[in-house]
């Protein structure tokens, strides 16, 4: 067995294993309430899994937006809350869970099949970037830094974080061997998974001039290849065209009015969280999260340099850009730093360069041992249906 594909899969079934244990002890230690309350665990019409082994294996997921992606591929996007939500990942669950009866059991069980999936898949293929851009030694640290990140758990939940990782991974490792059309399929693919998707156009892009100017074949860089790398942003339009057709309305009313989120200057966010902790702010006081946030956006501020002096212009534009798109949103009393310690697994260049710095015995422990126990107490506080990311 290939060396990436044997570590992926430890590494997978340890967390994977782990989790699980880890859910059922947590929910048999501190139990829900038998009865539905949708202002504080809001089910959104799904059926609630708490018994037999679908309610100790599947149960603990249903959580959060993987409610909205199992709405969604139930009735579409008849609820417009859910329709800033691209259609890639709702739509496949729909589709393979109507080869298993559409049932909401069927469903969920297909949604956590695609995340597990795409998880290990990006396992393989992370550990195959990282050997070729920064050498052997570097691979399964990486890996492990990833799954083991704090909110590393989302990885393996019916979310579309191990999916749309893979997708940005696979376009960006694509377009570094030259196959730009692969590339920007992927890349296609991922605008429709998550709305970040469309920053993929920029090293796509990048990454193409760069080629051109140091290669002989020119028939590779044709304006037809250069085309290709503009397909994340037609995923991206493909959307939002669809959206303007089916009479919704416009993400920005749909994210004020349903996630109390609205556009503003870059990093607004980081001063809320700095007026709540000093001077006297209401914004999710007395949270530790937000105090994880506020930390998770200076970590990646700094990775994203280091990503550009260790591993080049492409890498960093992505990281960059990704973080710029992250600060744009601005939250003002509700949960300043959305989901930032979450959407911070998209950074996979940061996770390179964490095995790179696991290299040193010191600092290998001093990042490995808060993460687990960090990664334990998040991941227990979201199967309580506690607000983690």
């Amino acid at each position: 067995m290939k060396p990436a594909v044997k570590t992926a899969l430890i590494i997978f079934l340890a967390t994977r294993i782990s989790l699980s244990v880890w859910a059922i002890i947590v929910l048999t230690t501190v139990p829900l309430p038998g009865e539905p309350d949708e202002a504080v665990r809001p089910y959104l019409g799904e059926p609630i899994l708490d018994d037999s082994i679908a309610g100790l294996l599947l149960g603990p997921w249903q959580r959060f937006d993987s409610q909205h992606y199992l709405r969604i591929a139930r009735q579409g996007y008849d609820n417009v809350a859910d329709s800033v939500f691209p259609p890639l990942y709702p739509l496949t669950i729909r589709v393979l869970g109507a080869l298993f009866g559409g049932s909401a059991t069927a469903n969920l069980t297909v949604a956590i099949l695609i995340s597990n999936l795409a998880f290990l898949g990006l396992l393989i293929l992370l550990y195959r970037v990282t050997e070729t851009e920064l050498g052997h030694r570097f691979a399964t640290r990486t890996l492990v830094r990833l799954a083991i990140f704090p909110t590393g758990f989302f990885l393996l939940a019916p979310y579309t974080e191990s999916l749309f990782i893979l997708l940005a991974v696979g376009s960006i490792w694509a377009a570094r061997k030259g196959q730009f059309w692969l590339a920007g399929g992927l890349g296609f693919l991922a605008s429709l998974t998550r709305l970040t998707g469309w920053i993929l156009v920029v090293p796509l892009v990048y990454e193409w001039w760069r080629q051109s100017r140091i290669t002989h074949h020119a028939s590779r860089f044709t304006f037809q290849t250069l085309i290709a790398t503009a397909l994340p942003g037609l995923g991206t339009a493909v959307f939002l065209l669809w959206r303007w057709r089916a009479g919704l309305p416009p993400l920005g009313k749909i994210y004020e009015q349903y996630w109390y989120q609205t556009t503003g200057f870059p990093g607004r966010d980081l001063g809320t969280a700095v007026n709540t902790f000093f001077l006297g702010g209401t914004a999710r006081v007395g949270e530790f999260t937000l105090v994880f946030d506020f930390l998770t956006a200076f970590f990646l501020l700094g990775t994203t340099i280091w990503t550009f002096r260790r591993l080049g212009t492409t890498y960093g534009l992505y990281s960059a850009l990704l973080l710029l798109f992250m600060l744009l949103p601005a939250s003002e009393n509700f949960k300043p730093l959305y989901s930032f310690s979450r959407y911070a697994l998209a950074f996979f260049p940061t996770f390179m360069l964490l095995g790179v710095a696991g290299e040193r015995p010191w600092l290998n422990r001093l990042i490995l041992y808060p993460s687990i126990i960090l990664y334990l107490y998040f991941s227990g506080q979201f199967f309580l249906w506690g607000w983690v990311a």
